[in-house]
């Protein structure tokens, strides 16, 4: 399949279909303001404020129209995208997830944004924190901004883990367990545990020494005990049941897990740092954010979203679409969209900015996943690592925890399998 959509992307633009987005938009000959298209993935409360923060920089000036479309989740927009850019049609700017960044990347349809960058006197890319600008760059390039960037971070019921004697939340794996065995009484579980995103047992992982790949970035970095270390604490604490699934939802049981929690059927979970205002304000009991328990030593592995613009448009179309993605992760901008929704502040600016400054006072745990920064894993900007990621290491994920697969024959068939791509 990746095969394929390369062959179209290739072919749109050795026919210079990829001008296609500037065909129906942009200045006319009246020099009116010029109108860019913008895609993103955030729906209900969260693509509200989006489309604020939109409106707010539409009326903030008379040069640049921003239409923002909402195309649907990561992968749903991901599929649209593709079929645009094939077909001409791209959007002059897209939200996309971090780790298909290396793909548009390699199929160079994305703008390069360097020279926009230092021709802007207003704009420092310095600013802009180290660790949400590794999905940033390739072959030299800046090719895309962070808008939407998360960790994983652990929550749980704080006024149940202080029943049990947890005044904090459990800081390593064996307390993790001995927590997750305590709170699971009067038909409550423990520790849910989410199949749908592999995205959480690398995070395990990584705390337990591994990396997603090798130093010589042609395979995983976790064909040892970090490995499967991981896999057989899940399958232990199912046996014990201080842990579970949600019942029905093995293979996308991140939804079903986060209603699971704010109805107190669980009492910890693992979630995107993003979802911390929803779970809080849906539950009625108090929700605690910390670090991922570690087993060796913490780490947080990157997620989220960044800007990408697509090359092909007038040099008038790439200035207004330059304006709008440094207005997105502008201090005040960044944090009024983290403050709002528990993604990550992409700079000091943001941080420090009154509207996130003010929202601290009501949820205090806000800034719990800035403090991850300090342990994020710098990860390879390799074209096939959604492939990796969703098509290997989560399939092998779920035969071992659903299937009975041991954690040696999972790891093993994921060594294999990486090792095949780059053969």
């Amino acid at each position: 399949m990746k095969k394929f959509f390369a062959m179209l992307l290739s072919l749109a633009m050795m026919t210079g279909m990829l001008t296609g987005c500037s065909n129906d938009s942009g200045k006319d000959q009246n020099d009116g303001p010029v109108t860019i298209e913008f895609w993103h993935s955030m729906g209900s409360a969260t693509g509200e404020l989006i489309q604020e923060i939109v409106d707010e920089f539409n009326a903030s000036q008379d040069e640049v129209i921003v239409n923002a479309v909402y195309q649907g989740d990561y992968n749903a927009a991901g599929t649209k995208i593709q079929a645009a850019v094939s077909g001409g049609n791209a959007p002059h700017v897209a939200q996309i997830e971090i780790t298909r960044v290396g793909y548009y990347s390699d199929e160079g349809i994305l703008l390069d944004l360097y020279p926009l960058a230092n021709a802007d006197k207003e704009f420092d890319l310095d600013e802009l924190y180290t660790g949400v600008m590794n999905f940033s760059y390739y072959n030299d390039q800046l090719v895309s901004l962070p808008i939407a960037r998360s960790v994983p971070v652990m929550y749980y019921n704080k006024d149940a883990l202080k029943a049990v004697g947890y005044d904090e939340a459990p800081k390593n794996w064996e307390e993790l367990r001995d927590a997750s065995d305590k709170v699971a009484v009067d038909g409550t579980k423990g520790y849910g545990i989410a199949l749908g995103d592999s995205w959480y047992y690398l995070a395990m992982m990584l705390t337990a020494g591994g990396q997603v790949y090798n130093e010589e970035e042609n395979g995983i970095g976790f064909y040892d005990e970090s490995g499967t270390k991981p896999l057989q604490l899940w399958l232990d604490m199912l046996a014990d049941e201080s842990a579970f699934i949600p019942e029905g939802e093995a293979y996308a049981s991140t939804s079903a897990l986060r209603n699971a929690f704010m109805a107190g059927q669980c009492n910890i979970i693992m979630q995107s740092s993003a979802q911390y205002r929803n779970l809080s304000d849906n539950s009625e009991f108090e929700v605690g954010v910390a670090y991922i328990p570690m087993d060796k030593t913490y780490a947080a592995i990157p997620g989220g979203s960044n800007l990408v613009a697509f090359d092909g448009m007038t040099e008038e179309e790439e200035e207004a679409t330059w304006k709008f993605m440094k207005y997105m992760v502008s201090g005040d901008v960044s944090g009024k969209f983290a403050a709002g929704t528990g993604y990550l502040p992409v700079s000091d600016a943001a941080l420090n900015s009154d509207i996130y400054q003010a929202k601290l006072v009501d949820y205090p745990d806000l800034d719990i996943a800035v403090g991850q920064l300090e342990y994020y894993v710098k990860m390879p900007f390799d074209p096939t690592y959604v492939e990796v990621k969703d098509n290997i290491i989560g399939r092998y994920v779920q035969e071992c925890i659903i299937n009975n697969m041991s954690p040696e024959d999972a790891v093993e068939n994921m060594y294999q399998e990486v090792k095949k791509l780059y053969e």
